[in-house]
């Protein structure tokens, strides 16, 4: 049985230490916020002619990890495509902020030219397993945080130089017995391309991200997705992350997110 990120009480999702932020133990980690978001508005006025296009979620606030509330409500509801808004709430306060973009399937036969293509990164048969930034721990005493609940197989980089390429599954569900659908795992793994192209500055300075923007083409085939991320950082301190997106069959879609300066306390 796998690990659970929350568990229900009532109206309420308590975070367990599945959920810890390498940057801070007391705060969630993005991918836990991404994750609920995705988990909840994927059950809000569900309808399975609909797909999630486009989830954006706005890190207002470093989340403490508290139990929180969720909020959704539909800002619009048209023929062929919906928008989508959950409000994550830690002690009545706002601390993210999500929109979903629903399109109605609208099957057709597509041109030659009009298929997506593309290479598939080598893997994930084939290449070793490791951990995520800091390992995966001793057997049976891994420690808590979902960095720790990924296996991660390296292609390239991912050496906190700006770059990197590596297949990753998560070993964790978002909420204790529910089931976690292609758009909450997805919600999820959206996190992590800042982590995969990580870009260290010296003065153990590094980048955290104030946003994730997540483009989906198709839900993806499975468990194992692999990430593509490239960093770029201005002297203002300010910077984005590009992530390309691929499942073991192809490309799926892209994540971008906004970068601002922190200390990275698991350095030294």
């Amino acid at each position: 049985m796998k690990d659970a990120l929350y568990h229900r009480d009532g109206p309420l999702y308590v975070p367990t230490e599945r959920t810890n932020s390498p940057w801070d133990s007391r705060l969630l980690h993005g991918g836990a916020i991404a994750g609920l978001m995705a988990h909840v508005i994927d059950r809000h006025e569900p309808d399975p002619e609909w797909r999630i296009l486009r989830l954006t979620h706005d890190l207002c606030r470093p989340a403490p990890r508290v139990p929180l509330e969720v909020v959704t409500e539909t800002l619009r509801a048209g023929q062929r495509i919906q928008l989508i808004q959950a409000r994550m709430l830690a002690d009545g306060q706002e601390v993210a902020r999500s929109t979903a973009l629903r399109g109605r399937l609208q099957p057709v036969d597509l041109p030659e030219h009009a298929v997506v293509s593309g290479g598939v990164p080598n893997g994930p048969e084939g290449l070793a397993s490791e951990g995520f930034l800091g390992g995966r721990g001793q057997p049976g005493k891994r420690p808590p945080g979902l960095n720790a609940a990924i296996e991660m197989r390296r292609v390239s980089g991912f050496a906190f130089k700006g770059e990197g390429t590596a297949w990753l599954r998560i070993e964790a569900d978002v909420v204790a017995g529910e089931p976690t659908t292609p758009i909450s795992y997805m919600g999820m793994m959206s996190d992590f391309g800042n982590g995969i192209g990580q870009l260290y500055l010296g003065g153990k300075m590094g980048c955290i991200n104030a946003d994730i923007d997540l483009h989906l083409n198709r839900y993806p085939d499975g468990e194992w997705i692999c990430l593509e991320s490239h960093t770029h950082m201005e002297p203002t301190g300010l910077g984005t992350t590009h992530t390309r997106l691929y499942d073991t069959r192809g490309p799926i879609g892209r994540v971008d997110q906004c970068l601002v300066l922190r200390p990275m306390q698991f350095l030294g």
